[in-house]
């Protein structure tokens, strides 16, 4: 009697592990989990194909002569791409140029060694700095010729 109940024991124990490791074999293969993989893979490629056409539409969006002034100097920037020259003319008649590089994608523009923000609302191209601190407006909006 004592071995039958031993054996019963061992049975139910082994079914069990059985059960247990059919259950978690399933689980790893699942056609539902494999489903979602790929689809998430999908939005993940609409996405980054998206992020890159806004990016083509603004750097072409911004292309063209914008001028403005900045404090008492004559500002004319020329973009053509994702590039240009930003030209400060003093009052006095001194010029400064400087070259200008765009990263459309997080709208940042850098001109010289400075890293700018800039926004683009019609033919307005408002450019801040990225570091002012409070109260500071260090803005120059420059509008399209």
């Amino acid at each position: 009697m004592v071995q039958l109940k031993k054996f019963s024991y061992i049975a139910f124990f082994l079914i069990g592990l059985i059960i247990l490791a059919s259950c978690v074999k399933s689980n790893q293969t699942s056609p539902s989990s494999q489903s979602v993989s790929s689809s998430q893979s999908t939005t993940v490629s609409s996405e980054s194909s998206a992020s890159s056409t806004i990016a083509e539409n603004s750097s072409e969006k911004l292309d063209g002569t914008y001028k403005g002034m900045d404090e008492e100097d004559e500002i004319t920037l020329v973009i053509k791409g994702n590039s240009g020259t930003w030209t400060e003319k003093e009052p006095n008649g001194k010029e400064k140029v400087k070259q200008v590089s765009i990263d459309p994608t997080n709208q940042r523009m850098t001109i010289g060694d400075d890293i700018e923000r800039y926004m683009i609302d019609g033919d307005r191209l408002t450019i801040e700095d990225i570091e002012q601190e409070n109260g500071e407006n260090d803005t120059v909006v420059l509008t399209k010729q």
